[in-house]
């Protein structure tokens, strides 16, 4: 039920975001693109209003499909690795029910959302940035983009720049579980009675 409801709200919260998500992955490769190509937006606002006068409104939720793909690969791989963490690491004997255990259960959980989320990222990511071909766009879905990239780059290159996205991931989902460990702990403490300091996750 845990996985399911983090599916869900992450497949919502990242319809909802795809926009601006369009705008940050445009705007972060413009300098990399040649003088002619660059498409020079001013801000964020500048840049949502140009792709609905330039490209229409569902131009906005490009590559939502992968991007709320990831988002539930994220949630789900991030719930179900982190359990079962911390399940084996306290079953190992080495470790207490403590900040330390839920640190090491992050840092695992967060290696294997890396590895999990990485092509699907590739994919939004060269999707919502692709532009028109004779009309046509660059690429015609998800499937698409990840076969031609291990096709032409190799099947390596799905996982190209893991340790800069591990440590962004890492950390995040760190702090992410150690906060809510916590406030897991605090409520069953302070308002079910219950003082056995388990989080319960």
């Amino acid at each position: 039920m845990k996985a399911v409801l983090g599916m869900a709200a992450g497949t919502a919260g990242a319809f909802v975001g795809t926009p601006a998500e369009v705008c940050l992955i445009r705007m972060t490769a413009d300098g990399r693109l040649p003088p002619a190509e660059r498409r020079n937006y001013a801000n964020v606002f500048n840049a949502l209003g140009r792709i609905v006068k330039e490209e229409g409104v569902l131009a906005l939720w490009r590559g939502a499909i992968p991007t709320m793909a990831r988002a539930m690969v994220v949630n789900a791989s991030q719930l179900a690795s982190y359990s079962q963490a911390k399940q084996l690491l306290l079953s190992s004997g080495y470790f207490n029910d403590n900040i330390f255990l839920h640190f090491c259960s992050s840092m695992i959980s967060g290696f294997i959302t890396t590895a999990t989320s990485m092509p699907l990222d590739i994919a939004k990511t060269r999707i919502q940035n692709m532009k028109m071909i004779d009309g046509k766009p660059e690429y015609k879905s998800a499937a698409d983009v990840i076969i031609r990239v291990v096709k032409n780059e190799g099947v390596f290159s799905l996982w190209k720049g893991f340790s800069p996205t591990y440590l962004r991931i890492g950390p995040h989902t760190v702090l992410t579980f150690i906060i809510l460990e916590q406030m897991n702990t605090s409520y069953k403490k302070y308002v079910l009675g219950d003082t056995s300091g388990r989080g319960g996750l």
